[in-house]
């Protein structure tokens, strides 16, 4: 392997591990050959090789410093082009977002946040993208922690969401609460996702059995939208960004976070979405699909 590929890797170990914080200088282009014992064309190829990937800022006549997301473009760049293999929970503007990058971010198993969640636990993603609200009332986080006990879990926010009930156009059947569901054909999604359980639940806290409702079980968000326009259901619970699609009324219920729950050393692998989601072309795009708050994205959680 080429000298300055070496050095490279070895910086960018060190800005990774946090060694090398954020607004730290690099040593001179000379003083570093010196060190290192390698000629000043290596450190320079080195250095550009930093800079390109973000992790350290290079200007004229100013000594290169880490840049403000250097830890993470590091981390990025340590990976070596690995793509990075994401599980979990169904999202519109997310599958919008992995369609662009399919060399780098790659869609694993079946949807839904249980299922992501066992995708990590068993090694079969680097990370899982979930909504699940805990018995203490806190989101995602026990589950990262739980599933990742050990390995550095962190949660990557990328956006808030906001949930409820998709009926049809003029709300004929005057649907104005979850309770309302009980005297409807509903339509829902399948056990282990996260919709299913924040719809179980809702029922419960308004009286009404989770069995006792009648109506097909669908797949995607989409599909839960497609079912009520169609006719096949009268109200089912989902996103708002699904009911603007298909032109359906909408009753919000709430608002919930979206996040990815990973291991400190792959988020790096999530670099490519987070640089799309600081793009205000890509934030616009996301809020125009109905129903989104990216304030805050790209925000890593420690949950350890």
């Amino acid at each position: 392997m080429p000298r300055y590929h070496d050095l490279t890797a070895k910086l960018a170990g060190l800005i990774a591990a946090g060694e090398l914080v954020p607004g730290a200088s690099l040593a001179s282009i000379r003083e570093l050959a010196a060190t290192e014992r390698t000629t000043a064309t290596t450190v320079a190829r080195a250095y550009r090789e930093l800079a390109d990937a973000g992790a350290i800022v290079i200007e004229p006549r100013r000594a290169a410093r880490v840049s403000a997301g250097g830890e993470l473009a590091a981390r990025a760049l340590l990976r070596e082009g690995a793509v990075f293999r994401l599980a979990g929970s169904d999202d519109p503007a997310l599958s919008m977002l992995l369609a662009e990058m399919p060399d780098t971010m790659l869609p694993v198993g079946a949807s839904g946040s249980y299922r992501g969640l066992a995708a990590l636990w068993s090694a079969r993603a680097d990370g899982a993208s979930l909504h699940l609200r805990h018995r203490s009332g806190e989101y995602n986080a026990p589950f990262a922690r739980g599933i990742l006990a050990g390995r550095d879990p962190v949660l990557v926010h990328l956006w808030r969401r906001e949930q409820g009930l998709l009926v049809a156009t003029g709300n004929p059947r005057g649907v104005e609460r979850i309770g309302d569901l009980a005297k409807l054909r509903v339509v829902r999604r399948p056990a282990g996702t996260g919709t299913r359980t924040l719809l179980d639940r809702l029922l419960l806290d308004d009286g009404v059995d989770p069995d006792a409702i009648s109506g097909p079980t669908v797949e995607l968000h989409l599909d839960v939208a497609l079912a009520v326009a169609t006719g096949e259901a009268e109200a089912g619970l989902g996103l708002r960004s699904a009911a603007t699609a298909m032109g359906l009324d909408f009753v919000p219920l709430s608002w919930e976070p979206f996040q990815v729950a990973t291991t400190r050393a792959q988020t790096g692998g999530l670099a490519p979405l987070l640089t799309a989601l600081a793009e205000p072309a890509t934030s616009e795009r996301i809020v125009a699909l109905g129903g989104y708050d990216v304030a805050g994205a790209g925000e890593i959680i420690e949950v350890a």
